[in-house]
């Protein structure tokens, strides 16, 4: 629980570049930029600013691929209303299962959206589930069926990001990881992912949606 806490107060700071000392100075030490990404690295955390993907994370020495995070969209067939979809794609082929445990246990991931055709301003998606697929995991951002929403427009010219913040040791230091992306004109359906993704995700929206006994 206090672990939980810890990664929760991290990611309440991701708005921010800097961060504050105690006398008003920033505890920022150094920054490095370039065409791939922008690095800030402060006392407790290194935020890693991503441009372009693939780019390899690490967490305790063992590196794992953020290969991509896409925007998709599903088309309701009653009310013509839409659905977004943001995910990542992770790398996690070679990565024994208490490694893996560790790296859950000390991870803390996000996703949001901003497309003012539907008036949504930066809004926080739920990460509705996971889905491992031949040596990827895939972190899957949506609106929970619980709460829904009818999207009148569909998802084209909308931003969105996803972010990973990984603690690394007892220290409680962190790497935070966020990518920035932008949908064309064109927005995939979530049927493109692939049938076996596909149907892993739409099995797993079905399953919350049970009564819990």
């Amino acid at each position: 629980m206090k672990k939980y806490f810890l990664i929760m107060a991290l990611a309440l700071g991701i708005i921010f570049i800097t961060v504050c000392s105690k006398d008003g100075g920033e505890a920022q030490t150094n920054a490095e930029t370039n065409k791939d990404v922008s690095i800030i690295e402060g006392d407790k955390r290194v935020i890693f600013d991503l441009r372009t993907l693939p780019y390899d994370m690490e967490f305790k020495g063992h590196i794992l691929e953020l290969s991509s995070c896409e925007l998709y969209q599903e088309k309701s067939d009653v009310g013509n209303s839409y659905t977004p979809y943001v995910i990542a794609k992770v790398k996690i082929e070679g990565m024994d299962d208490e490694t893996l445990h560790l790296y859950n246990e000390n991870l803390y991931v996000y996703g949001k959206i901003y497309n003012d055709k539907n008036q949504l301003g930066n809004k926080e998606l739920s990460k509705i589930c996971e889905v491992d697929n031949e040596g990827y995991r895939y972190y899957v951002f949506s609106q929970s069926l619980l709460y829904s929403h009818d999207y009148r427009y569909d998802f084209s010219e909308s931003n969105f990001n996803v972010g990973f913040l990984i603690l690394q040791g007892e220290d409680y230091r962190a790497l935070q990881f966020i990518y920035d992306g932008f949908s064309s004109s064109n927005v995939k359906d979530l049927k493109d992912i692939g049938e076996d993704v596909w149907y892993e995700i739409k099995q797993k929206q079905h399953e919350s949606m049970k009564p819990k006994i």
